[in-house]
This record gives structure tokens, C-alpha cells and sequence, in this order.
């Protein structure tokens, strides 16, 4: 009995400790997990300052585009037009709204157009006037269009996003489209001319900011005229305002020389503005005196088509 003992105790020993001895872990079979696929840039548009010529009808017309940099081909993008007055151009145009600049800094793209008659003459066929543009019954709308089939073979343009600024018979250009072309204009900014053309009957709401200078005595702000009979720019307005479905009172804010008129609550996403400024005449506002370009940018930025 005392041998057996000499052999059991060890042996519970040896089962104790390989009871209280932890499982061996297993050694973790490696995975091959997938890297993130590597994302490629979007190809990024060489900027561009260039005058382009297109062939409308049996007129060849022209315009110079701006293309800021850092833009990219998948980006869909604003565009802005921009139309000079009687007898100017849209080199011009150019130099005195100062778009290029603004369109750098917000990404978008600027296109002045040419209108139509002699170098020194060029006018726009806005219904009511003027010069060689309306004797001629220029169709404007369709090289407005064939602009902006031509700006997309270069980039992609944003549908909701397309707007016409413009001043005096630019101006009365920029009613006249949107009249006629509210499928395509989201919002419109005549600076310095009136709505003259008729009948105006949009099929799409389009959002309106009017600029006019109060000494204007070439548009007069209430209207006249030593040659053409304008009608005054409330006129106007007011049509506006039934057209877009305006209702409520007006809201009036004074900043020093300028008058902010706001036309009640219009239609979802549409606005009715009025930018009258004190001490201007038949002009586009200096950029030293109030930066109306920059605000007719922010008017359009906030309205794009609903």
C-alpha cells in the first residue's frame, strides 16, 4: 500500500497542474484585407480668355468666355451672361462689371457677348430697342442658345444655374430672355433698362434683381426719355411681381445710397428685387462706389431654379 501511494500522488500532481495549465491559444491565420481603392483626381480645365465666334443663321456672331482656374470636368457648373449696353462690346462689358474676378473667386463661368451691326454700333434686338439689332430682327434667343452649346463642349454647364446680367440695352436684352427663355434662365439682372419686351408671358417663374441708377436720365427712373419713351422701371416691376406670384407688403432697407426693395414673398424660391442707387446716372455702378456686381453674384448664387 505504501509503494501504491509513492505512485498515485504524483500522478494527481501532474493532473492538477494540467487542469489548472490555460488552453494553448491558436496562432491567427493571416487575411488578405483588401486596400482602399486609390482615388483619381478629376481632370482639372485649363482656364481660359478667349473670344469664340459661332455661326447663327446666316450671321456670325461672337462672344469671349471666362474660365477660372482650378475647375474640374466633373463639376456642373454656373453660368453667367453678361450683355453690354448700345454702341459697346463685350470687352467692355467686361472691363466695367469686373465678372472675371468675382468668377475667380466663386467658380463659375462668365461669357460676354457681342451683339450684332458695326464695331462701333453694336445693339441688341430687346423689343423696343435698338439700332441695327432691332431693325434687322436679330434672334437673339437662339444665339443665346447656341452660346451655351458651345460652352458645353468645353465644360459642363448646371442647367438650374444660368443667368444674364446686363446694362441698358443689355438690360432690356435680359428681360427679353426672360421672357422668353424661363426655361433656361433660373434668374435675371437688368441694370439701367426696363422691361419693353411684349407680350411677356414666361412659362417658368424667374427670379428678378433690377439695378437703376436715380439720376438716370437716359432710362429715366420714372420713365421718358429724350429719344426712346421708356417706360418707367416700377412698370415693370409690378409685372414682375404678378408674374412670379408676389404677395405682401414691400421691404424697404436704406444703406446710405442705396435702396433695397424687396417685393413681398413670391413664389417658392423666386424673388423680386429692386437695387436703386442715389447719385448715379445712366451707368454701371463703379465697383469703388458700391460693388453691385459682387451682390448681383450673391442674388444669383441664392437663386438657382427650384
Amino acid at each position: 500500500m505504501k509503494n501504491l501511494q509513492v505512485y498515485i500522488i504524483p500522478l494527481m500532481i501532474v493532473f492538477l497542474l494540467a487542469a489548472c495549465t490555460p488552453a494553448a491559444t491558436a496562432t491567427p491565420v493571416p487575411t488578405n484585407t483588401p486596400l482602399p481603392p486609390t482615388i483619381t483626381p478629376a481632370p482639372t480645365i485649363a482656364p481660359l480668355d478667349i473670344q469664340r465666334t459661332l455661326t447663327v443663321g446666316d450671321m456670325e456672331r461672337s462672344y469671349f468666355i471666362h474660365i477660372p482656374e482650378g475647375l474640374t470636368s466633373q463639376q456642373a457648373l454656373p453660368l453667367v451672361f453678361v450683355f453690354h449696353g448700345y454702341q459697346e462690346s463685350g470687352t467692355s462689358a467686361r472691363n466695367y462689371t469686373g465678372f472675371d474676378q468675382i468668377a475667380d473667386e466663386n467658380g463659375f463661368i462668365v461669357v460676354y457677348p457681342n451683339g450684332s451691326g458695326s464695331s462701333s454700333a453694336r445693339s441688341w434686338n430687346a423689343s423696343g430697342c435698338c439700332g441695327y439689332a432691332l431693325q434687322n430682327e436679330v434672334d437673339e434667343p437662339a444665339f443665346v442658345r447656341a452660346i451655351i452649346a458651345d460652352v458645353e463642349t468645353l465644360l459642363s454647364v448646371d442647367p438650374k444655374r444660368i443667368y444674364a446680367t446686363g446694362f441698358s440695352n443689355g438690360a432690356l436684352l435680359s428681360y427679353r430672355l426672360a421672357c422668353e427663355m424661363s426655361d433656361t434662365f433660373a434668374a435675371v439682372a437688368p441694370a439701367g433698362g426696363v422691361l419693353m419686351y411684349e407680350p411677356c408671358a414666361p412659362q417658368q417663374p424667374v427670379s428678378l434683381m433690377h439695378v437703376h441708377g436715380m439720376q438716370d436720365s437716359v432710362v429715366p427712373f420714372e420713365g421718358g426719355g429724350s429719344g426712346i419713351q421708356f417706360p418707367p422701371v416700377e412698370e415693370g416691376l409690378n409685372t414682375w411681381v404678378t408674374l412670379d406670384g408676389c404677395s405682401g407688403e414691400a421691404q424697404t432697407e436704406q444703406d446710405g445710397i442705396l435702396t433695397h426693395t424687396t417685393y413681398g414673398v413670391c413664389k417658392p424660391g423666386i424673388s423680386v428685387e429692386l437695387y436703386a442707387i442715389d447719385g448715379i446716372g445712366h451707368s454701371w455702378p463703379s465697383q469703388y462706389v458700391i460693388p453691385i456686381s459682387q451682390t448681383v453674384w450673391e442674388f444669383f448664387a441664392a437663386h438657382p431654379k427650384p
